[in-house]
């Protein structure tokens, strides 16, 4: 997935993170280990969700992106809060040259990443401190699954989760503290024809009048209303902090 995909869905997807790091476990983790004088990496940041969060808390943050459509809008929410800490760098993590910060952070990133070894081992080096990597605990292509059978006649393959991002830092010498954490799902459509565009690009369907009427019909009995809005049947799906520390490692590398 390139900077185009998520250029084309940086404004849904900020509306449907909007103000939801305060209420994230990862954000008090990641709070716990910086103060003032902290510069924070951000790899991967988005919109902004928790670089902004953190922001009015440590010196500097550096928010890293490939989408600048995402960039965009974190440069134009910081304005709105008044945050003048932020450096956006628009580009894959895999490309761009940054300097070693304090603390580093990634969100949801590492599934979508071919080379996990070489993401992680730069994300390792960029780290003078404690480094954070966030991801589901489970894999979330099973809740497709059954989505994914009925159009493609075949079992979704399951992506990577916190078990094979555990074994490549053990590679790389990284013993890393896992904390598993149950997170609620924030996932909300507005109505059948949103959600309909939502899960066709997650089934990776074409766009035919017959595709949204067959999505449409199996959508309908299975989001639940929630609040005036439609929602997958599930409150919480588990997710899991990495975390570890620059210390540690280097001692492990003696």
């Amino acid at each position: 997935m390139g900077a185009a995909f998520w250029d084309a869905r940086a404004r849904r997807y900020a509306t449907r993170t909007a103000r939801t790091a305060e209420a994230d476990p990862l954000l008090a983790r990641v709070q716990s280990a910086t103060g003032s004088e902290t510069v924070v990496l951000d790899v991967g940041c988005g919109p902004g969700r928790f670089a902004l969060a953190l922001a009015p808390e440590v010196a500097q943050v550096v928010a890293v992106d490939p989408s600048p459509a995402m960039l965009t809008l974190l440069r134009r929410q910081a304005r709105r809060e008044g945050v003048d800490n932020v450096t956006t760098v628009t580009g894959r993590w895999q490309d761009v040259e940054i300097e070693p910060v304090d603390v580093t952070l990634c969100s949801y990133v590492l599934p979508l990443i071919e080379d996990a070894f070489g993401f992680l081992a730069k994300l390792d080096a960029s780290c003078r401190h404690e480094a954070f990597v966030y991801l589901s605990a489970m894999s979330t292509d099973a809740v497709v699954d059954p989505f994914w059978r009925h159009f493609h006649d075949a079992p979704r393959k399951p992506g990577p989760t916190y078990l094979d991002a555990l074994a490549v830092l053990a590679e790389l010498g990284i013993d890393a503290d896992v904390e598993v954490v149950e997170l609620p799902v924030r996932t909300r459509f507005d109505g059948l024809g949103e959600a309909v565009r939502d899960y066709r690009d997650h089934l990776l369907l074409g766009d035919s009048p017959e595709v949204r009427k067959e999505l449409r019909a199996l959508l309908s009995s299975w989001l639940v209303p929630a609040d005036g809005s439609l929602r997958p049947p599930l409150r919480s799906t588990p997710a899991a902090i990495l975390h570890w520390r620059a210390h540690r490692r280097s001692l492990l590398r003696r």
